[in-house]
């Protein structure tokens, strides 16, 4: 049992230090002073922040709104977009009908509403997963961009 515990916290640690090299985490006192005023001007009763740096460039932040659900946005030097989760459940069918045509191997990771300069989109992620029960590893992942009405744009 002591083994199987092991290798499970092996795997977790693992797949913490894959995310990692993706988007490190930071401390509110290390990003842009305009970002986080931004963000604070913006979002009044945030609970659960988390600043993550994406790159040398672009900042993103995780929160929790006050009916509970998970938003983030991401600020950069050219402005800011916010993103609104979406339990899978109730994504648009027709992000799902795409992703089994066009990425007949792949999985809908994620779903989020994606608000830039006042426009709305969807954006879905997607990736092959492998792996068994307990263990899941995610490989060539992709971000795909539909418009409201769940109509296909492309792939990132």
């Amino acid at each position: 049992m002591k083994k199987i515990f092991a290798l499970a916290l092996a795997v977790a640690l693992c797949g913490g230090a894959a995310f990692a090299q993706k988007a490190k985490s930071v401390a509110e006192k290390d990003v842009k002073v305009n970002y986080v005023k931004d963000f604070q001007r913006q979002v009044k009763d945030a609970t659960n922040v988390e600043w993550w740096q994406i790159d040398s460039l672009t900042y993103k932040v995780t929160y929790n709104d006050t009916d509970k659900s998970r938003q983030a946005m991401l600020f950069s030097n050219k402005g800011s977009e916010t993103h609104y989760y979406i339990d899978k459940q109730w994504m648009p069918r027709a992000i799902q009908d795409t992703v089994d045509h066009l990425y007949p191997k792949y999985t809908v990771r994620e779903v989020w509403a994606r608000k830039v300069r006042g426009k709305m989109t969807y954006q879905a992620y997607i990736a092959k997963v492998s792996g068994c029960l307990w263990w899941k590893k995610e490989k060539d992942g992709k971000t795909l961009n539909f418009e409201v009405n769940g109509k296909y744009i492309n792939a990132e």
